[in-house]
């Protein structure tokens, strides 16, 4: 549908075996283009159990975008890590000379608690993952499209977290409602150059990670785990949970050619949770 050949795409947060940035990762390969899927492949050691992507995961999705007949590339990167970051945005270089869209997918909330009681660590590597890992990628990312002077996309994933609140994760609302505040400034700063940048903010997506913030939200609240994935679910208009290709589609979309009036937006995939 999106014709995406000769492109080349970095998905962050990609080393979850269910997670948005795999699936996506593969959507964009399936499209055409070359991906690198990266991720840290480490736990925090100060939020153990937490559960990252890993290795094996990151590894394992770029054979499966390989055996597509395009290249992935696996890559760590702590995107919290200006080092890092640079050295991920070199290695793609590197390997492929060019990079045309951003998928800053790397996220999560350690640590989630009500706000009074919260640790500050908590807080703050909350919204490093999400924010400051959204700024040093675009920004490293940007000044390569830039000098190459070719356009390209960023797309940040947010959350409809950002638009409505939750319990127990005001850092992480926080931290989606600031992705889409940084993704309207950066689109008006590069639209002369091009370059589109959007933000698209998933629902009630199943994946390892929402699997994990269930099972926080059932202990929290002292209910049953099936409870809470079935009142998540009744509360969906289009009456299922949202599944990691429904967010794929909408970035690949926004990763074409199809989308090149559209910048500074921040699109709702949610099953119609939120409509605004």
């Amino acid at each position: 549908m999106y014709d995406l050949k000769g492109k080349v795409a970095i998905v962050t947060g990609a080393g979850r075996k269910l997670g948005i940035g795999r699936a996506t990762a593969l959507r964009l390969a399936g499209e055409g283009a070359d991906v690198v899927v990266a991720d840290i492949c480490r736990e925090f050691e100060e939020f153990a159990g937490y559960g990252l992507g890993m290795w094996e995961g990151l590894k394992s999705t770029a054979d499966e975008i390989s055996a597509l007949g395009v290249r992935g590339l696996p890559l760590r990167v702590d995107v919290t890590d200006s080092k890092s970051v640079d050295e991920m945005v070199a290695q793609t270089m590197d390997a492929f000379g060019r990079i045309d869209v951003l998928v800053n997918n790397a996220g999560g909330a350690p640590g989630p608690a009500p706000l009074l009681w919260m640790e500050e660590a908590a807080w703050n590597k909350t919204l490093a993952i999400n924010a400051t890992g959204a700024f040093l990628c675009s920004q490293r990312v940007a000044r390569t499209m830039v000098t190459h002077r070719e356009g390209g996309k960023i797309i940040n994933i947010s959350s409809i977290a950002a638009k409505r609140p939750s319990i127990a994760l005001g850092a992480y609302c926080a931290a989606k409602a600031a992705i889409i505040a940084f993704t309207r400034v950066l689109a008006i700063e590069l639209a002369p150059s091009g370059i589109q940048v959007n933000a698209v903010c998933p629902g009630q997506v199943d994946t390892d990670l929402q699997r994990w913030g269930w099972q926080v939200e059932a202990n929290f609240r002292g209910v049953p785990y099936e409870q809470v994935i079935q009142e998540a679910a009744a509360e969906i208009p289009l009456g299922r949970l949202e599944t990691t290709e429904d967010v794929a589609n909408l970035v690949a979309f926004l990763a074409s050619s199809q989308s090149d009036y559209m910048t500074g937006q921040a699109v709702n995939i949610d099953g119609g949770i939120v409509m605004y």
